[in-house]
Parts: C-alpha cells; sequence; structure tokens
C-alpha cells in the first residue's frame, strides 16, 4: 500500500512528520539509490528501499517513550551542533528519542522525547486539539487589583493578535496574587514560537518563570528538573 514518504519516515522513528519534510527538502533522503526533495512523495513501504544520511531505515518494532523535566538554558533542538545543553542529553542514546514540540531555553518542565514519529503528529499540529498546560510566575510594574488581573487575563479567552493572526481562545485560572507578582495557569492548545511570553507583554505583564505541567493527559507531578521516567503511549492520549 502506498503510503507518503514523510509519513514513513516518522514511522521508522528517524523524526517528527515535519523534521522528516526538512530531511527530504535537505535533500537527505534516498528512495531506491536516488536522492528525493520534492513533496507529496509516495512509496511502497513492501518494495522502496528509503535511506536517510545514508542509512537504510525500517518501521520501528515498537517505540520508546520519556517524560523529561526540561531546566531552563537546556535547548529542545535536535539540530544545533553548537549547544552545550541540549534536553536529548537527559535521557539515554540509544535507542535515538527526539523532542516532540518545544520549550524555549528560558522555560522549563514537561517534555516528551520518543522514536514515534505519529505521536509526535498527534501531539504537535493544532487540528488534533491536544491540550498544553503552564504555571506561570509574571510581574506587573506596580501592585495590581485582582479585579485588574482577571480583566487582563480575560483577553487570553478571546484570542490574542500575534504575527498578524489571532491565538486560539485559551484557559486561564488565577492562582495567587500578591502586591504585583501574580501566579496563574494557561491552558492552549497551540504552540507559536514564545507564545505565552508574547501574549503575556500584549497585557503588561512580565513573564519572570514559566513551567509546563501537563501535555495531553499527561502531568509534570514530582518529575525533578533534568530527570526523566519512562512512559507509554496510552500515558499522554
Amino acid at each position: 500500500m502506498k503510503e507518503r514518504l514523510h509519513k514513513y519516515i516518522a514511522r521508522c522513528g528517524v523524526a517528527s512528520r515535519r523534521r522528516a519534510e526538512k530531511l527530504i527538502a535537505g535533500g537527505e533522503v534516498k528512495v531506491n539509490g536516488s536522492r528525493v526533495s520534492g513533496m507529496g512523495i509516495t512509496i511502497d513501504p513492501d518494495i522502496d528501499r528509503v535511506e536517510v544520511n545514508g542509512k537504510i531505515i525500517l518501521p520501528s518494532q515498537g517505540h520508546t517513550y520519556y517524560a523529561v523535566y526540561k531546566p531552563i538554558e537546556y535547548i529542545s533542538t535536535v539540530e544545533d551542533p553548537h549547544a552545550k545543553k541540549k534536553v536529548i542529553d537527559l535521557v539515554p542514546s540509544s535507542p535515538r528519542v527526539f523532542p516532540v514540540g518545544r520549550l524555549d531555553k528560558d522555560s522549563e518542565g514537561l517534555m516528551i522525547l520518543t522514536d514515534d514519529g505519529e505521536l509526535a503528529n498527534l501531539l504537535t499540529h493544532p487540528r488534533h486539539d491536544h491540550e498544553k498546560e503552564y504555571l506561570i510566575f509574571a510581574s506587573a510594574n506596580r501592585p495590581i487589583s485582582r479585579d485588574e488581573v482577571i480583566r487582563k487575563l480575560d483577553f487570553f479567552k478571546k484570542g490574542t493578535m500575534l504575527d498578524d493572526k489571532e491565538t486560539r481562545p485559551a484557559i486561564f485560572f488565577l492562582e495567587e496574587l500578591k502586591d504585583n507578582m501574580i501566579e496563574f495557569r494557561l491552558i492552549l492548545k497551540e504552540g507559536k514560537k514564545r507564545q505565552i511570553r508574547r501574549m503575556c507583554e500584549k497585557i503588561g505583564l512580565k513573564v519572570e518563570r514559566l513551567i509546563r505541567i501537563r501535555i495531553g493527559k499527561l502531568v509534570l507531578g514530582n518529575l525533578q528538573p533534568g530527570k526523566y521516567r519512562t512512559i507509554n503511549k496510552e500515558n499522554v492520549l
């Protein structure tokens, strides 16, 4: 049965679908010995031979899943050869896994590392509506009342303009307020670059600390910074 090449690469545990598309576009993939670079290519997994960076790939017989507490200063990408602190360095080097989505360098908390490209697609594509929950510590430039904080955070429920596009409605829960320091939880169904920090800037708040505490139904729990635990797919979906 025919299958899209980028989906097959993801199914083999080499990379997420999005990353697989970049590998194809970058000329790092061969089908039956010929380099390919176009999108929308289909293959027959039972007949065609696929290579990525010179290595023949085959579907994984089983997948590996880790829940990881990414500390600040660690980067999520696996593509920066100069980075001294990578989240993939926090888990065993074999089998090879990759991060599902990203947390920026200044943020911390729950990440999933896996070799399951299909799960990565399910969790990162907005159409699947998987929630991600964050605990946020923010500051205002002056002491602020509870009513004013609620009015500010209410903008998240309506959507916020970022890069000329409106964000999807978000849910918030105010946890604590003391003078100008605000602690709240925020639930999103998307993940634009530095989205929460930029949303907070729009309403006059500065993020002091940002921790992701949940992905789907998987919670950070008592996992400590820099540590990981082995999980399975059912823990997430």
